[in-house]
């Protein structure tokens, strides 16, 4: 990546995307932060039943940067707040040598949350300022609420840190509608989150995800990636599956230094989820 780059979007974003390219009650978190060497994490939850699976678990309870997937708890500020007024509310692109080519246009909310535009994310962070993120961060109890790292970057490798456990509270409540937001910022963004079929989207493309899945079935998901401050490098995929009646959201994250795959997340919660017959 280019000096360029890497200084107009800030070195924890120059990580982040360098590592995404190529590529019932919930149980209290830890406030342990990332200095163990690594582990992996799936949780499974199915709505109005509860904790349905939790294999592998050795990082369930371990706090790390949230990279791409904080950009739900943004989005739903942004709606909330009024700075943004739906969907297809657009910021145009002013930049140029974005690292992505899908970053080097005009992006509503649905697309950059499809395409996890950081530069889009930057300017609702502008538009919110310090007090409101930290208000936000706050009144939707994610991780450890803390952006002080820096109002563009905190989420991306910097002073923002959350776990599994937290991550699975938050979507459970998200699709709850259990959220102290209106009720049109939550349907607004689990909108924005559906995938299209077979497939997982992010800012290098499409991902084949689950094949063919069975009648009826409807899958949201975000993706993340970037490495933390101690050097640990994290993946994750968190998301909802939805099936006639029934709905389960879940938590795929995987961290270690050097030798993560770009979709190393993605293809744990494939696995988990075929294994549990949802894909």
């Amino acid at each position: 990546m280019s000096r360029t780059v890497a200084s107009k979007f800030g070195p924890p974003v120059a990580l982040a995307l360098t590592l995404l390219y190529g590529a019932a009650s919930v149980a209290s978190p830890s406030v342990q932060t990332s200095k163990e060497t690594g582990g992996s994490c799936f949780l499974l939850y199915e709505l109005g039943v509860g904790e349905i699976r939790r294999a592998p678990a050795t990082v369930c309870r371990l706090r790390v940067t949230p990279a791409s997937t904080f950009k739900i708890p943004h989005a739903l500020a942004a709606l909330d707040a009024g700075v943004l007024e739906g969907p297809d509310s657009a910021i145009p692109y002013a930049g140029s040598g974005a690292p992505f080519p899908a970053w080097e246009r005009d992006h509503t909310l649905a697309s950059a949350m499809r395409y996890s535009v950081v530069w889009y994310f930057q300017r609702i962070a502008e538009r919110l300022g310090p007090a409101r993120e930290l208000q936000y961060l706050r009144k939707l109890d994610f991780g450890n609420a803390d952006p002080s790292s820096g109002l563009t970057t905190f989420w991306l490798g910097g002073s923002l840190l959350v776990s599994p456990e937290e991550e699975l509270k938050f979507l459970v409540r998200l699709y709850n509608d259990d959220l102290p937001l209106t009720g049109r910022a939550m349907r607004t963004v689990r909108e924005v989150l559906i995938q299209p079929r077979g497939a997982i989207v992010n800012a290098a493309g499409e991902h084949a995800f689950g094949g063919t899945r069975p009648p009826g079935t409807v899958l949201s998901a975000k993706t993340g990636s970037a490495r933390d401050r101690t050097g640990n490098e994290v993946r994750w995929l968190v998301g909802h599956v939805r099936r006639d009646h029934r709905a389960w959201v879940f938590v795929s994250c995987v961290v270690g230094k050097d030798d993560v795959a770009p979709l190393a997340a993605v293809e744990l919660a494939a696995g988990a989820l075929h294994e549990e017959r949802l894909l």
